[in-house]
C-alpha cells in the first residue's frame, strides 16, 4: 500500500513539474500557474519520500 501511494505521489509530482514547464510561456496569469505547480509539486515530491522512507517499527 505504501509503495501505490508513493507512486500516485510521484506521479503528480511529475506531472506538476511538466505543467510547471509548460507554464512559462507568455500569458495574463502564468505566474499563479507557475507557483502553484511549484508548490504542489514539492509537496507530493517530499510526501512521497517521507511515505517511503518511514518505516514500521
Amino acid at each position: 500500500m505504501r509503495t501505490a501511494t508513493a507512486l500516485a505521489l510521484l506521479l503528480i509530482a511529475v506531472f506538476c513539474g511538466y505543467g510547471f514547464v509548460a507554464s512559462g510561456e507568455p500569458g495574463p496569469h502564468h505566474d499563479y500557474f507557475r507557483i502553484g505547480y511549484a508548490i504542489v509539486g514539492a509537496a507530493c515530491a517530499a510526501a512521497s519520500a517521507i511515505v517511503q522512507l518511514r518505516g514500521k517499527p
